[in-house]
């Protein structure tokens, strides 16, 4: 009776084991492959909408980048809602993105807590970003942030300038500030309005939930004209406002163009789709090898004007030849 041999004790036939051997091994090296060739993940924090994601993505396509090809996204949006932006922060720190993208001081200020070695690029429109610690220089960051972010005193004092040559009776401003934001704008703001010698009064937002309410209680201090404040949630509440400012006979001016296209008065700023594009350069070169703190700011100097002509009528307004003349685009 032929006994069973146990399986440990089986010869190995030689070429047998060297088919199974050449087996594992592609398997195992292929494994590896596709590991080593994961795409990037490009984490993405938002304060509000889904336009920001829209407008990297065409960003990083028009340098090359394929999603799910040469990179991948994760993205999050905190809907209006601030508070929520810490846990998302922390969230994508979680996944160990390559490279952290926020649209927004209170993404920035989230992401910064969340992580001092992840790298981030930022947008942000309304924070100084040496003054605020965020980074060394602007020619030198040499922290984990770099990016797009604006000169608050020029711009602030372009944008008061603008409005009182709109509205030149006016000498009560109310600054539509929401304070998300941080106070560098706000501050640079109140200063440009002194000097030309306006009466400031702040109207205060802090989420989406308050828009309604502050823009009310705002009417109590009888204010004449209307600076809007740059912040993801104003751009995203355009229409509104320009409703607002209509209805109440506000002279007002926003950084976006959104604004005016709404039936508001004026803007002048960035082309955001152009700032996201200009964002994903950092991004693009962080992937490749870059440290943020080398890569030196991106702070741009040139914004468009874009003049609503006809809202001025129905605000009592004859808008002067000289602020016409400075408009890229007169909507008549």
């Amino acid at each position: 009776m032929t006994g069973v041999v146990p399986h440990a004790a089986r010869r190995q036939d030689p070429a047998s084991m060297c088919r199974r051997s050449l087996v594992v091994g592609l398997l195992l090296g292929a494994g590896v492959r596709a590991q080593v060739s994961k795409p990037p993940l490009v984490g993405v924090l938002v304060s509000t909408g889904l336009s920001p994601l829209d407008y990297l993505r065409q960003g990083m396509k028009a340098l090359g980048y394929v999603e799910g090809q040469s990179v991948r996204y994760a993205f999050r949006s905190a809907d209006g809602d601030p508070s929520d932006l810490p846990g998302l922060a922390r969230h994508l720190t979680s996944l160990e993105v390559d490279v952290l993208f926020c649209a927004g001081p209170a993404a920035v200020d989230a992401a910064v807590h969340a992580s001092s070695r992840v790298k981030i690029v930022a947008l942000d429109l309304e924070t100084d970003p040496v003054r605020s610690g965020l980074v060394r220089s602007a020619a030198h960051p040499r922290t984990n942030v770099t990016g797009v972010f604006l000169d608050q005193p020029a711009l602030t004092a372009r944008w008061v300038d603008m409005l009182h040559q709109a509205a030149p009776a006016a000498r009560r401003l109310s600054l539509f500030w929401d304070a998300s934001t941080g106070p560098w704008q706000l501050a640079a703001a109140k200063n440009a309005a002194s000097v030309q010698g306006f009466e400031i009064d702040t109207i205060v937002v802090r989420n989406e939930r308050d828009f309604g309410g502050a823009l009310v209680d705002g009417l109590a201090s009888r204010p004449e004209a209307l600076l809007l404040l740059s912040s993801p949630l104003v751009r995203a509440r355009s229409a509104q406002l320009a409703e607002f400012t209509q209805k109440h006979r506000l002279p007002a001016l926003s950084a976006f163009s959104e604004f005016p296209r709404a039936g508001g008065l004026m803007s002048y700023g960035p082309s955001v789709p152009g700032f996201y594009a200009r964002a994903a350069v950092f991004i693009d070169k962080i992937l490749k090898g870059s440290r943020a703190g080398d890569l030196a700011l991106d702070m741009p100097q040139a914004f468009s004007l874009l003049v609503n002509q006809a809202a001025a009528g129905p605000l009592g307004l004859v808008l002067p030849p000289a602020l016409l003349a400075l408009a890229d685009e007169v909507m008549r």
